[in-house]
């Protein structure tokens, strides 16, 4: 009975604009706990030296006492790809293990939403893009947009504004937790296949499982089925080359096409053949047998 009347931990980051890191920072620890905490916003010591935890504000990084700035100049931890840390780049690095479950879910979180958070936040590029003004639009874009607008300054409290973005980052975390989860154990499934598969070229999957890595890692698949997940059709996707996100190491025929139904039943000489994309890197049948007849004519065709 005690603990439905425990105490809400008192977690302080700074007033004023928040940015994605200490949002993020508030997160983790909150989903650490397993717990609401509470929420005090503030660039004054004494509340600080209430507070259970203090992410990005206090020029103190003191992990022992749940203090967490990287802003003093005494601050200088990187990683080893020199991608320097964040509030939320600490609030994950001690406290992440316990939220993933797993180092290799920590590791994988880590890699996907925050490192790229920490790096925005200190001011790192870690990409360029390839046309002018064009940019992806990233976690931390996301968690910037709950600031309030001038318009809304003046109705909407930043607190509670926080408090909403702070939800939102929970969400995305247990969210982005669950996949990474879920990818490692199929991965676990594909490498098992993979490994009895007498020609590598081609990998028949009896689920979608979450393949792609593992299959880009290794030198053989050029084609993956797969059986649709909401419908009895089986796909047959090409293989990432591995330079870029859409090169791939084998396409179909150029005479595929775009080719529907009857068209590509009729060129390629599969019955059950549905169809093959435009760009040449997916194709569909209706059954298994179907799908790998599909792959074994697209091994034979030496033009693309």
């Amino acid at each position: 009975m005690l603990s439905l009347f425990r105490k809400k931990a008192k977690v302080c980051v700074h007033s004023g604009k928040f940015h994605p890191d200490d949002v993020t920072a508030v997160a983790i620890v909150s989903l650490y706990l397993g717990r609401a905490v509470e929420i005090v916003r503030s660039r004054n010591p004494e509340d600080w030296a209430k507070a259970d935890y203090v992410f990005d504000v206090g020029g103190e990084y003191d992990p022992a006492r749940n203090r967490f700035d990287h802003h003093q100049e005494s601050f200088t931890d990187k990683r080893e790809n020199s991608i320097p840390y964040s509030s939320a780049g600490l609030a994950w690095k001690h406290f992440g293990d316990k939220v993933a479950g797993s180092r290799e879910v920590w590791a994988k979180i880590d890699k996907k939403l925050i490192q790229p958070l920490d790096a925005e936040d200190n001011g790192m590029e870690i990409y360029h893009p390839a046309f002018a003004g064009i940019d992806p639009y990233e976690f931390s874009d996301f968690l910037h947009s709950f600031n309030p607008t001038w318009k809304e300054a003046k109705r909407e409290s930043s607190h509670k504004a926080f408090a909403h973005a702070v939800a939102e980052a929970k969400k995305m975390l247990v969210r982005e937790v669950k996949r990474a989860k879920d990818n490692l154990a199929g991965e676990a499934l594909v490498r098992r296949i993979y490994a009895h598969t007498a020609d590598k070229r081609i990998i028949v999957l009896d689920d979608a499982y979450s393949s792609r890595h593992f299959i880009e890692s290794c030198p053989e698949p050029l084609f993956v089925i797969e059986p649709h997940a909401e419908t009895d059709r089986w796909y047959v996707n090409t293989v990432l080359a591995g330079e870029g996100k859409f090169k791939r190491r084998k396409y179909f025929p150029q005479s595929w096409a775009d080719k529907r139904d009857g068209e590509l039943a009729v060129v390629t000489g599969v019955p059950d053949a549905v169809y093959c994309h435009k760009d040449l890197f997916v194709a569909v049948a209706r059954s298994k047998e179907g799908a790998i007849k599909l792959a074994e004519l697209a091994l034979l065709d030496h033009t693309k």
